[in-house]
């Protein structure tokens, strides 16, 4: 089979390999038969078709024109090792001889026959002679420091053609938590259709069971001629697993069909400590990537939570009749709690705090779609209720079914001294009076939590502040339900009964008591959920 290997704009490559039985049109279009997505190339650039003469590429009316060996044609019979131009996309064809290796894989269903095959246990040690040892050291540091996996494949099938003497070759990796298997380095293929035939008793047993195997002709005279060895003549071959500690990578696969010498049980040993430092290799790569994502991952992270920072208030009121204070620590980087307060031209005030179930990156992002919401409506109505049933809806058509939000909303006048409140399943405030006789919740009506029905009702409840100064304050759950390492809760009559201790401070210190008191109990067990803390001060009526 001939094929095209592509190299595009970016430097990432691919091949192809070409067909006989019709032409295939190569372009950025996902519809073509070779789609290469390189914005240099037309939709439909070229094609490729097999003649009598050998293989033609014919331009399809490009934007940016073919060149065969920098030359512009718009029809030419290829020959081997041509380059052909489409755009800034390099593709150089190869012919049959040369083509080989191509990258399809075929695993025989006929497994050779017990006779022709040894195969060793995993724990079987490994014999080798000093000068493959003093090899194998030497090639160690070799193998084990490549950073790219395919390169380091490349690398430790040369090892094996070099020292081994193998004449074909493949490696398979087996997928991160999958049974499937690719296969990055093929070479030297024989097959009709450009194929490696493997026994698929030989690959299971290496994949399967880490098992390592010679297959050589001695006994094949006993053996069914139709088993693999005879049908694609080869004289030796084999199989070691890819092995780290105790999981099974992929197998690296040998063999030979012209050298009438057969592989002996220290070849085998000598293909296994290869692999050996193969896995390592793959490994480490593995791992690196996986910090290079998990680097990124928190780089997201970090953005993230600076843009959620910004969409809280910067500045909260501080005025003689009203001042505010608030907390938001996140459980898990970003937040899933959200708080915010609004002044209006008459002096009044909006306050709202929510809290999204879950944590991390999804709650958060519900919690700006919520943000917006509030934000991009609050002036439309002076009714709490009404607003908080626009919002529900909101929240019912955008959100999956199972995220919902508890929210608590609220329209103080510290003229009047009075508020109006409307909680969707969250807890009330809780009022503290300065000189009083301590700290209790508001009695407020919770009604549903937003987004779990599209019609949900929701009621106002009048409160009557008092002439004597006061605080409100409002909390999320990650509050009263912080856990310490025994798994006990901080529990909501401890808060009642701290806040009441702490009632006749100014807002920003009483919320700074109420977070050293949570953390004091939570020791060294983690902050397990997202902590939102606002608390809102009025002076008294004269003052």
């Amino acid at each position: 089979m001939s094929r095209l290997s592509i190299t595009l704009t970016n430097g990432s490559t691919l091949t192809h390999v070409l067909r006989r039985d019709r032409a295939e049109v190569i372009g950025r279009d996902p519809s073509c038969d070779i789609w290469v997505d390189d914005p240099s190339t037309s939709r439909r650039h070229a094609q490729f078709t097999c003649t009598p003469e050998g293989y033609v590429v014919e331009d399809l009316g490009s934007k940016n024109g073919t060149l065969v060996n920098d030359q512009p044609r718009d029809r030419h019979l290829l020959a081997d090792n041509d380059v052909v131009l489409l755009g800034t996309v390099r593709v150089r064809f190869t012919r049959e001889a040369e083509a080989a290796g191509a990258q399809s894989v075929l695993v025989t269903d006929r497994p050779p026959s017990q006779e022709t095959a040894r195969y060793s246990h995993p724990g079987a040690k490994v014999h080798l002679s000093k000068q493959r040892l003093q090899t194998l050291y030497d090639m160690s540091d070799r193998l084990t420091r490549v950073r790219d996996p395919q390169q380091l494949l490349s690398d430790a099938m040369d090892v094996c053609f070099e020292m081994l003497h193998c004449e074909r070759g493949a490696i398979a990796v087996r997928r991160p938590g999958s049974r499937t298997v690719d296969w990055p380095v093929v070479r030297n293929l024989r097959g009709r259709e450009g194929e490696l035939t493997i026994s698929r008793t030989t690959l299971s047993r290496a994949l399967e069971h880490g098992e390592r195997a010679i297959v050589t002709e001695d006994t094949l005279g006993q053996a069914d001629p139709t088993v693999s060895m005879v049908q694609h003549g080869i004289r030796s071959a084999m199989c070691v697993p890819l092995k780290y500690e105790d999981e099974v990578l992929g197998v690296i696969y040998g063999d030979r069909v012209s050298t009438a010498a057969t592989y002996t049980a220290e070849d085998v040993d000598f293909l296994a400590a290869i692999a050996r430092q193969v896995s390592i290799g793959l490994k480490n790569a593995r791992l690196l990537e996986e910090q290079r994502v998990k680097v990124q991952l928190e780089r997201d992270i970090e953005l993230a939570r600076h843009i959620q920072t910004r969409l809280f208030p910067k500045d909260l009121p501080d005025r003689p009749d009203l001042k505010v204070a608030a907390i938001n620590e996140p459980g898990n980087r970003v937040s899933g709690d959200y708080y915010d307060i609004m002044e209006l031209p008459d002096g009044r005030v909006w306050m709202i705090i929510a809290d999204v179930t879950g944590e991390g990156v999804a709650a958060s992002l519900v919690m700006a779609n919520l943000q917006a919401a509030v934000r991009a409506t609050i002036d439309a109505s002076a009714d709490p209720a009404a607003l908080m049933a626009r919002w529900n809806r909101l929240i019912y058509e955008n959100t999956d079914a199972s995220r919902f939000i508890t929210a608590l909303l609220g329209l103080i006048d510290p003229a009047s001294r009075t508020a109006q409140f409307t909680a969707a399943g969250h807890f009330p405030p809780i009022r503290l009076e300065a000189s009083g006789p301590g700290a209790a919740p508001l009695e407020i009506k919770a009604d549903f939590p937003l987004g779990i029905f599209e019609t949900a009702a929701y009621t106002n409840t009048e409160v009557v502040l008092g002439a004597r100064p006061c605080t409100l304050f409002c909390y999320t759950d990650g509050v009263i339900e912080a856990q310490n390492e025994a798994q006990s809760m901080f529990g909501h009559s401890t808060l009642v009964d701290l806040l009441a201790q702490h009632r006749d401070e100014p807002p920003a210190r009483l919320l700074g008591n109420v977070r050293r008191a949570v953390g004091k109990f939570r020791g060294d067990a983690p902050q397990s959920d997202d902590l939102t803390m606002l608390a809102i001060a009025m002076g008294s009526r004269e003052g």
